[in-house]
């Protein structure tokens, strides 16, 4: 069916849908009130099953969707009714409200944006138990196009690649912290979107060639596209460090079962390219290679539509905590309910939600809880490995670590999530802020001079005033209690002045000098921002000056 012959479809129809929803509604009314009429339920279901036969024939896929859902919720539903139904049933009255705010917005449009009901199909949905459909779920398009060879010129070996993977993976995680901690959002989705342009151009993705380069445009697109980070959106970005992760295990022997989950991940990534309106130049070249449709359809007036339609609420920790929770409850039913069998898909499926949950806490800097689900990983791991059943002591602890997540995630909800973020709040005066400020340029200016020498013949004298401007960022920075950071800056300048000015440097010593700095530059600008860095961050800056030491023989 044509477009517009689906949108005269809807106009021609649309008082006998409003009335059939109505009509639903007033049955589900009835069934709810009167313990008597036995067969509202069924009216109810009949009216909403005879709608989800229009919304396929005239394909509506959203609505089909949701009234498909709606009817078997309806029909599982007890009769007489059941007070034990009550939240489902509010939600069914509710979802119907909002299809009908949903005919309308297509007759006053017109066009049909099945997006705008994602949400609402999933709220249902997670209030009656039925597995979520991914945001991408009304999305098209062949993310599987081949790039042209260019990148496949700077690749590393295999060896290499483990290596520098494991390297790229901490930038990356150090940034996605800062995120998730909301201390240095823009610094954050900046260090992840240099991790990833360094692991297309350097590493590739044998599991999805395109999964970086794709993830590189929707770091863009939360960075200055108008994209929301949200908790979804969130586990998004942490799968992403899983396939990262994947890299960096010196087994390369193709994983079909992980190459599915990173050519899902690169689908459900491109579809943030498509809503966001970043004007950057990967993203005009990644619209043009996987001939994304200009439909006017963004983020912000997604999100417009949308408020009109139901209003946005968006929790981030609250939010995220509940859905680790919803998991968490999963996988606990799991382990009284299945067998763990070895060689089951059960036992599979244990190991890789135990793995994403320890990656996820690994990130949000839950030290406790992250050692124990790596000891929980551990156990299920070598199970498979050794080709036995799950034992009960090992059911038993997996169990016993999922609850003290589960307690304590709790407990930080009752407690409110805001404590979190405030446990990273730094007071600074504004002398110190502007030292931060002053600094953060100088590394700033440095990280743009090493630029110019890498594209310009890599003339020392283009980096002559590397060491001074160093040393007037330390100078500044000494009202602040960073002396590590100070003692870092200074072994940098020693260095700058015993190797960069004196000869020209090879593009892995660059790599990793810019790497120092960024990171310097992250650190200071999060600081600048009031809030304390991640210790990682430091971390990382210190584990690369001893890489580059060592590759220049300095030691």
């Amino acid at each position: 069916m044509s477009y517009q012959d689906q949108i005269s479809s809807v106009n021609m129809i649309a008082e006998h849908i409003r009335e059939s929803i109505k009509t639903s509604i007033k049955a589900l009314e009835k069934y709810h009130s009167d313990e008597q009429s036995s067969g509202a339920r069924k009216d109810a279901w009949s009216g909403i099953y005879q709608l989800n036969r229009v919304f396929t024939f005239i394909e509506l896929q959203a609505a089909s969707l949701m009234t498909r859902d709606i009817c078997n919720i309806v029909k599982n539903m007890s009769d007489p009714f059941n007070p034990e139904d009550e939240q489902r049933l509010e939600a069914v009255i509710y979802s119907l409200t909002l299809l009908e705010r949903y005919i309308d917005f297509i007759c006053n449009k017109p066009f049909d944006l099945p997006q705008l009901l994602y949400v609402p199909i999933n709220d249902l949905r997670s209030i009656a138990h039925i597995e979520q459909f991914p945001e991408s779920s009304f999305f098209k398009a062949n993310h599987r196009k081949v790039r042209d060879s260019g990148q496949a010129n700077d690749r590393l070996d295999d060896y290499e690649i483990v290596k520098t993977s494991r390297r790229l993976r901490q930038m990356y995680q150090m940034g996605l912290i800062e995120i998730i901690r909301k201390t240095n959002v823009s610094g954050g989705l900046a260090m992840m979107g240099r991790a990833l342009s360094k692991l297309d151009r350097q590493c590739g993705c044998p599991s999805a060639p395109n999964l970086w380069w794709i993830a590189g445009g929707a770091i863009e697109a939360f960075h200055s596209g108008g994209l929301l980070i949200n908790s979804t959106r969130l586990k998004l970005l942490s799968r992403l460090d899983l396939q990262i992760r994947e890299l960096g295990q010196v087994n390369h022997n193709i994983n079909y079962k992980n190459r599915e989950k990173a050519e899902q991940l690169a689908f459900e990534l491109l579809y943030l390219v498509s809503l966001s309106d970043a004007e950057d130049e990967q993203t005009e070249t990644l619209r043009k290679h996987f001939e994304l449709p200009n439909l006017g359809l963004t983020e912000r007036n997604l999100a417009q539509e949308f408020q009109l339609l139901k209003g946005l609420n968006e929790g981030d920790y609250a939010s995220l905590f509940d859905t680790i929770l919803d998991d968490i409850l999963k996988v606990q039913t799991d382990l009284i309910a299945e067998d763990y069998k070895s060689g089951s898909e059960e036992l599979t499926q244990l190991f890789h939600q135990l793995k994403q949950l320890h990656s996820l806490f690994s990130v949000l800097e839950y030290k406790s809880l992250e050692i124990q689900l790596k000891e929980a990983v551990e156990r299920i791991e070598l199970t498979i490995n050794k080709e036995i059943h799950l034992k009960d002591p090992d059911r038993q602890f997996v169990s016993d670590v999922l609850a003290k997540i589960e307690s304590y995630l709790v407990d930080k909800r009752q407690r409110g999530h805001g404590g979190q973020t405030n446990l990273n709040r730094n007071t600074l005066s504004p002398a110190q802020i502007e030292a931060c400020n002053y600094a953060r340029k100088q590394v700033h200016q440095v990280i743009n001079q090493i630029e110019n020498y890498s594209k310009q013949d890599h003339d020392p004298e283009l980096l002559h005033s590397m060491p001074a401007s160093l040393q007037r960022a330390v100078e500044k920075i000494d009202v602040l209690d960073v002396k590590e950071l100070i003692a870092l800056i200074n072994e940098l300048s020693d260095l700058s002045n015993q190797y960069f000015l004196k000869q020209p440097a090879t593009m892995q010593a660059l790599e990793l000098l810019a790497d120092i700095l960024c990171s310097i530059e992250f650190y200071l600008e999060t600081m600048e921002s009031n809030h304390i860095p991640s210790n990682k961050i430091y971390q990382f800056a210190d584990e690369n000056l001893a890489r580059l030491k060592a590759y220049l023989n300095l030691d």
